[in-house]
């Protein structure tokens, strides 16, 4: 008799709880932070503060730049060039290969291997670029 009472309260609860499973599958590796990727994916090379000095960083065929000063090299923060690197649409100056890997191509092809329920469309491997590039934006130096 009980469980008779809760059955309307349960079914506002499913309801309620519906749209929010629904948006978080809809944002899929969309919803990625740019600080996560970062750690996962470029960290390695460029350091955890963004500085240039990861682990693998020593064995490049260039310096890599601090991260955290381009604001400051660039007089306003970089981001369609950083986005345009970071999917592959530009080269890397100084690089006789490209040793920086085209995080737009990964992005799609992780999604392809179906790797963490991630998305390959466009429109979201454009927002996952966006993401890493507002936490790019967020190390920049303190004038």
């Amino acid at each position: 008799m009980a469980v008779l009472r809760l059955r309307p309260l349960l079914a506002l609860l499913v309801l309620g709880l519906c749209p929010a499973a629904l948006h978080a599958q809809e944002a899929g590796n969309a919803a990625v932070s740019g600080e996560a990727d970062f750690n996962l994916y470029c960290a390695s090379c460029h350091g955890q503060d963004g500085k240039g000095d990861g682990p693998k960083a020593f064995g490049l065929s260039v310096p890599l730049p601090d991260l955290t000063t381009m604001t400051e090299r660039y007089g306003t923060f970089p981001a369609d060039r950083l986005a345009r690197i970071i999917d592959g649409r530009d080269a890397l100056e100084g690089h006789l290969d490209r040793e920086m890997p085209v995080w737009g191509v990964w992005f799609r092809e992780e999604a392809a291997a179906e790797l963490g329920g991630a998305e390959g469309d466009e429109g979201s491997v454009a927002r996952r670029v966006e993401n890493l590039i507002g936490h790019l934006e967020s190390l920049q130096a303190s004038p």
